[in-house]
């Protein structure tokens, strides 16, 4: 198929500096196999100058849309959103690298199941360390391999918890809009909130090969600066997304995992009478029923539970 009979496929980059690992994470797209590429760099703000780091790179296909002030990683991305010209999209992260044809599968399934609204592939992750890190690094598949289903119908599953690695996905354009825009009062767990609302939007193809490599920084002990890691931005988004999932009326039953992890990092963060709203719907329901009795009982003692809650499931 020649490039002017391809769907445009706009492709949003969001970034923020590290612009040596931006231009090998650019130059793979640029290298894809399908042509007809619409790359968005959005530039939430960076120190450094992206716009040069781009232009070395010497090709007409790549955009970048600066933003006025840093606004993470959900406002980056809905400023690539609001610059989107084709009828298809995907996202792709700053420092990972897709397989050069990547594109032209995915796009392939698409085109042969006019039924699903996005395709996924399998990813693997690289890690850039040094030598003696290297020991800190573990060997990460994203979806799981123990994880059933990957395809069709994930909304239920997604609820469970997130699999889907976000930056693998193609997405028909019109599933995006109708899935809404990435809530920029998140600073952790981004993906997982908006992946919730995709997958209800229809159905999903899986590639099982991994077309996707992405950086993974493994954790140490006095900690790093990748803002994945810091537990108190993940607590904090993670029982927002709980607070939301529990307001629209999803089961109780396929949240009770959520609900109860919701509490005990409300317990942890002293705010014990939120933490009670949340295990008061899961006696009522009979959900997890031990674990909320026990979690309400701490939450008369949240002290206590700071000291005690390394017990394991709670």
């Amino acid at each position: 198929m020649s490039v002017n009979n391809q769907p445009l496929i706009s492709v949003i980059v969001p970034v923020y500096n590290r612009t040596e690992k931006l231009k090998r994470a650019v130059g793979s797209i640029c290298a894809q196999s399908y042509r007809n590429l619409d790359i968005i760099v959005a530039d939430d703000c960076s120190t450094e100058d992206i716009a040069a780091a781009m232009a070395s790179l010497n090709d007409p296909r790549i955009r970048v849309v600066r933003r006025a002030q840093n606004g993470g990683a959900a406002a980056a991305r809905n400023t690539g959103l609001d610059a989107v010209k084709g009828d298809f999209v995907a996202f792709h992260d700053s420092d990972d690298v897709s397989l050069f044809d990547r594109f032209e599968r995915q796009m392939r399934v698409l085109q042969d199941s006019p039924d699903l609204i996005g395709v996924y592939t399998a990813s693997v992750a690289h890690t850039d360390t040094s030598e003696a890190e290297r020991a800190l690094a573990d060997a990460r598949t994203l979806p799981p391999v123990h994880r059933t289903p990957l395809s069709g119908d994930l909304f239920r599953a997604t609820l469970q918890g997130n699999f889907i690695d976000m930056p693998t996905m193609l997405l028909r354009r019109d599933a995006v809009l109708a899935a809404g825009r990435f809530d920029e009062r998140l600073r952790n767990n981004v993906d997982w909130d908006f992946t919730l609302r995709l997958t209800q939007q229809g159905n999903f193809g899986f590639i099982p090969q991994p077309l996707y490599i992405f950086s993974y920084k493994p954790r140490r002990a006095d900690g790093n600066d990748h803002i994945s890691h810091d537990t108190r931005l993940s607590r904090q988004s993670y029982v927002y997304i709980t607070g939301k999932l529990r307001r629209a009326g999803h089961s109780t039953q396929d949240l009770a995992k959520h609900y109860g992890n919701a509490a005990a990092f409300l317990i942890l963060a002293n705010r014990p009478r939120l933490a009670r709203r949340y295990l008061h719907v899961l006696l009522k329901a009979r959900a997890t029923p031990k674990r909320a009795a026990i979690l309400l009982a701490f939450s008369y003692m949240p002290s206590l539970y700071t000291k005690v809650r390394g017990w394991r499931g709670f």
